[in-house]
C-alpha cells in the first residue's frame, strides 16, 4: 500500500485477480493500490488535469509522459502519449490504425452482453486476454459471454449486427449507469432477460453462440456484502471520500463511515492529483447523486 502522500491518479480498474486497483504515479514510478478493506481518506485536486502517460500494448508496461504535459479537462492523455499508446477502441471507425492496434486486433476477442438493469443490455467486445476486466470496469451487474472469436474484426462484425437489433445498445450513458447502479438489482430477472436476448439474437442472425453461462459480479464488487445502494451518499461535491473501503463497482468507490455508505466516481478524477491518508476523516453527508459514472 502506498504511504500517505500526494499522487497522480492514472488508472482505475480491476487486476487480473479481479480485485479493485488504483494506479498512482509518484515521480517516474507507478504504484498499485488495492483499496478494498482499507481505512482511507482520499482528497482530489481538480485545479489542473495532467497527462497520465502512455502504455505499451504488448508488454502492458506504463510510462510517464516525457513532456509532463497538462491536458484539457476532457482528456486523460496528451496527443503525443495517445499516439505512443496507439489504441483506439473505435478502431472500426478510424481511417488508419497503429501497428500495435492491428496486432492486438488479430488476437482473440470476446463478444459479450452486459446487463446493467431492467431493459438495459449492451453488446460489446474485449481483448480475450483481459478476462472480465472490461465488464467490471463498466460496472455491469451481470453478463453473458456469447463467444470467443479469433480476431477483433470478426467480433466487431457480430457486435454491429447485434447492436442493430431492437433493445440492444452499444453504449450506455453515464447518467443511466449511475441511476441503475444505485438501485436494487434482481439477478434472477436479469439472468432470464439475458437468456431471452441471446435467443432473440440467435434467431435473428441465424447463428448459435457457444456459451450460455450467466456471470454475476456483485461478489467481486462487494466481497463481504452488497450495501443498500439506494441509501448511499455521493461525495462528488466534496472532491473527497473517507472511511472503510467496502467495494468498487466500475469506477464507483464505496466506503462506510458511521454506518453510512458513501461513494464517489473515481473515473472523473483520473489525471488529477490525489492526496491519500490512511486515516478516516469525518465528513458531513447530504443525500445527493451525480451524473458522472
Amino acid at each position: 500500500m502506498p504511504p500517505d502522500g500526494t499522487y497522480l491518479l492514472t488508472n482505475v480498474g480491476f487486476s487480473k485477480e479481479e480485485k479493485p486497483i488504483l494506479v498512482l504515479q509518484h515521480g517516474t514510478d507507478f504504484l498499485s493500490m488495492y483499496p478494498l478493506g482499507k481505512s482511507l481518506t482520499t482528497t482530489f485536486d481538480r485545479s489542473q488535469r495532467h497527462c497520465i502517460g502512455w502504455r505499451d500494448m504488448v508488454t502492458g508496461k506504463r510510462f510517464t509522459c516525457p513532456d509532463r504535459q497538462t491536458t484539457m479537462s476532457k482528456y486523460e492523455q496528451c496527443a503525443a502519449c495517445q499516439k505512443r499508446t496507439g489504441f483506439n477502441p473505435a478502431f472500426y471507425h478510424a481511417s488508419t490504425v497503429s501497428t500495435q492496434q492491428e496486432a492486438r486486433n488479430l488476437e482473440p476477442h470476446i463478444l459479450y452482453l452486459a446487463h446493467f438493469g431492467p431493459g438495459v443490455v449492451k453488446v460489446g467486445i474485449s481483448h480475450a486476454k483481459r478476462g472480465h476486466s472490461r465488464l467490471l470496469e463498466q460496472g455491469a451487474r451481470s453478463a453473458l459471454i456469447l463467444d470467443e472469436l479469433s480476431s477483433a474484426h470478426i467480433a466487431r462484425h457480430y457486435e454491429a449486427q447485434i447492436a442493430s437489433l431492437p433493445g440492444i445498445v452499444e453504449f450506455v450513458q453515464a447518467r443511466k449507469k449511475m441511476s441503475l447502479a444505485l438501485t436494487n438489482y434482481e439477478f434472477t430477472k436479469a439472468s432470464q432477460e439475458l437468456a431471452a436476448v441471446k435467443q432473440t439474437i440467435e434467431t435473428s442472425l441465424g447463428v448459435v453462440f457457444k456459451q450460455n453461462e450467466i456471470l454475476t459480479f456483485d461478489t467481486i464488487y462487494f466481497p463481504n456484502a452488497t450495501p443498500q445502494l439506494s441509501d448511499a451518499y455521493s461525495m462528488v461535491q466534496h472532491d473527497c471520500i473517507s472511511g472503510l473501503v467496502t467495494g468498487m463497482m466500475g469506477s464507483l468507490l464505496f466506503c462506510t463511515q458511521q454506518d453510512k455508505t458513501l461513494y464517489i466516481s473515481l473515473k472523473k478524477y483520473v489525471g488529477y492529483n490525489v492526496t491519500i491518508q490512511h486515516t478516516v476523516t469525518p465528513i458531513a453527508t447530504e443525500p445527493q447523486q451525480t451524473s458522472l459514472f
